[in-house]
Parts: C-alpha cells; sequence; structure tokens
C-alpha cells in the first residue's frame, strides 16, 4: 500500500519497557509493508498505562489522523497495515485477530462477551469470517482519530481497590467502557491474524493444533 500525500497518516505506537524485544516481533516489523506516511513512536516507562496515555497524547500533539498500538511480544504479517488502514474511516475501531494464552494455558481469541474480565466468556468466532462487532476486545485496535479526541485523559485508567492493593478492573476494560460511551462499536477483522509470542507461537495454527476441548472458535 502506498500512500499518495493526499491521503492520511498513521500513527503507531509500540509499548515496551524491556531492555529486550522478540525476534519474530523484530522480523515482522522490518517485514511490514508500510506507508510512507507513517510514523512510529515507542514508550519505556515501566507501567503500561502510562506508556498507552503518553503515546495517544503524543499522537494527538501530532495531529495524525490513524492511531494504533503494536506489542513487542507479537507478531505481524506483513500485509497488516494493507489489510487494517483502509477499514478506519468506516469502522472507526477495529483490530485484527489475536491469540493469547489464558485459562489454564488454553489457546483463545482474545475477545469477550462483556466487560467482566477476565471472567467473562471468550467471543464464539465459530464459522465466522469477515468483520464481526465484537462487545470487548483487546486494546491493540486501530482507531480514527475522533474517537481518541471524544475521551477526556486519561484515556487508560486502572481502577484499584480502596487500600490500593490490588486492581479492581483492568484497565483495558476501562478503556473499552469509555470508547462505548463516547457512542463507538468495536470490531475484530477475522481474516487477519496477529500471533502472541510466548515459549510458543500462538496463532490459528497453533490454536487448531492444540485444542482439545471438544470445540473450536474459528
Amino acid at each position: 500500500m502506498r500512500m499518495e500525500k493526499k491521503d492520511k497518516k498513521l500513527f503507531i505506537a509500540i509499548g515496551n519497557s524491556q531492555p529486550f524485544i522478540y525476534a519474530d516481533f523484530f522480523w515482522s516489523m522490518l517485514a511490514l509493508r508500510k506507508p510512507i506516511y507513517t510514523d512510529i513512536s515507542r514508550n519505556k516507562h515501566p507501567w503500561d498505562f502510562i506508556r498507552n496515555n503518553t503515546l495517544i497524547q503524543q499522537f494527538l500533539n501530532q495531529g495524525h489522523d490513524y492511531f494504533t498500538r503494536m506489542d513487542a511480544d507479537q507478531a505481524y504479517p506483513e500485509d497488516y497495515l494493507e489489510k487494517m488502514v483502509p477499514l478506519i474511516d468506516e469502522y472507526k475501531v477495529i483490530g485484527a485477530l489475536l491469540f493469547d494464552r489464558w485459562r489454564r494455558n488454553d489457546f483463545i481469541p482474545l475477545n469477550f462477551t462483556g466487560f467482566d474480565y477476565p471472567r467473562s466468556p471468550v467471543c464464539d468466532f465459530t464459522g465466522q469470517r469477515g468483520i464481526v462487532e465484537v462487545p470487548c476486545p483487546h486494546t491493540n485496535l486501530f482507531f480514527a482519530r475522533e474517537v481518541l479526541e471524544k475521551i477526556s485523559p486519561p484515556w487508560f485508567d486502572p481502577h484499584f481497590s480502596q487500600d490500593g492493593l490490588r486492581p479492581i478492573k483492568h484497565m483495558d476494560v476501562t478503556f473499552i467502557e469509555k470508547i462505548k460511551e463516547a457512542g463507538y462499536k468495536t470490531y475484530i477483522n477475522l481474516d487477519v491474524v496477529v500471533s502472541h509470542l510466548s515459549i510458543n507461537q500462538i496463532d490459528r495454527d497453533f490454536y487448531d493444533r492444540w485444542d482439545n476441548r471438544g470445540y473450536k472458535f474459528l
């Protein structure tokens, strides 16, 4: 995908406080076909909600049209931006299908049916392809500028118990709630898959090989 000067500008935010990154992330970023009017910024603060808020504020200050977050423990297909960026104007908030390891090492699509994370049931995508609305997705999404402008900072806001010793609501959940309150829906493109990196690379093929629970999401 090649953008002309008249086209819109994408801001890619990378939050990583570690002194290292996964090799698969590094090589996938090198192979990523990026629009020529794309800027990438990294924040190294050890607290993730501060990293995220700082990167969003930087995006708004610099006047870009689109914002997305990319994590250093994931690997991206080389056509990731080509397939996702053209969808932003229509859907406003949209992401790829991302797998995670959760619930006793089950491998799941990181999308939930409600805001009671982490107890919420995982969305069932059986037999589905294309773009679907998701009540509570992960937050490595693509955003039109207007969405983040309508949310008063802090965008990511961790809620702690009164004694300050434990979170009572995940900061990703509070962020998605603010998006909903601003009047936007959240979508996932099931045809674009981002791998989550751990000891094993978690993607659709890996999930299908190791899922012995008797049902499939995809």
